[in-house]
């Protein structure tokens, strides 16, 4: 189930990724309209990581193409932002908190252009968003994972992007980080920007996302939650992880969801 999008901000076609040449990712087909709260999931393996660097670029595309605000994405890149995966950041590198954050502002410069004070209060407003403010002069590595993945996020909303890519931002952060973090992300949407989430938890996800991409090496659906969160596609998803599916049984037994409110 790939819901059809008449002005999308985002089209994917034909999409595939190979590593070493073994595709971990097959044509992916699919689009997206502006503002949604996108959650990426499926099981270990399945290509999620994979197609969110693949959109940006991050890693080369063995056939298919991306387009961004019906454009490329060279000519876009200026109104995207990037939270990595935790585990692939180097943590020891010699920066304090308000050091990272800045470096969000960075993507708005032309090459070797220092950056201003209004730059610097960009940055400013950004840790405020994510309740970070009070460690802006700590080391990086002198804070907890979640506090970490915060830093992150505040230097992605200094970029003042249209479009977010957030690959695993739960995955590992405390209670405090995960409800500053969710926070955040409402807000943004609030805003009409458009946040894309790589996750693992189903249980949360149909707390935090009114729009799902189910993939494994595939797109098995794409669209709004009430049409693609279905015990069906999860199947199709998960392929018969059965601990899963009776988990998320007691999910729709219960209709648990959505408890998020519409904009």
């Amino acid at each position: 189930m790939i819901k059809n999008i008449d002005d999308p901000i985002l089209e994917v076609h034909d999409l595939t990724v190979a590593y070493d040449n073994e595709p971990v990712l097959w044509n992916a087909d699919f689009s997206v309209p502006k503002g949604k709260m996108i959650g990426i999931v499926g099981p270990n393996g399945a290509g999620k990581s994979t197609l969110l660097k693949s959109i940006m670029g991050l890693v080369p595309i063995a056939s298919g193409f991306v387009k961004l605000f019906n454009e490329s994405l060279k000519k876009t890149r200026s109104k995207i932002a990037y939270v990595p995966q935790k585990e692939s950041v180097d943590w020891d590198f010699p920066a304090t908190v308000l050091d990272v954050v800045e470096m969000g502002r960075y993507s708005q410069k032309k090459l070797f252009k220092r950056l201003t004070k209004r730059d610097k209060e960009i940055a400013i407003e950004a840790l405020q968003k994510v309740k970070m403010m009070e460690f802006a002069k700590k080391h990086i590595s002198e804070l907890s994972g979640g506090q970490q993945q915060r830093v992150f996020i505040a230097r992605a909303l200094a970029q003042e992007a249209e479009i977010y890519f957030m690959d695993e931002p739960f995955s590992g952060v405390d209670v405090n980080s995960e409800k500053a973090i969710v926070d955040v992300l409402l807000q943004l949407q609030k805003e009409e920007k458009t946040i894309f989430v790589v996750h693992h938890d189903l249980q949360s996800a149909i707390n935090y996302f009114d729009w799902f991409i189910l993939i494994n090496k595939r797109v098995i659906a794409s669209g709004p939650i009430d049409d693609v969160f279905t015990p069906e596609l999860l199947k199709k998803t998960y392929g018969g992880n059965l601990t899963l599916l009776d988990q998320m049984g007691q999910v729709f037994k219960h209709k648990q969801f959505p408890i998020r409110e519409d904009k």
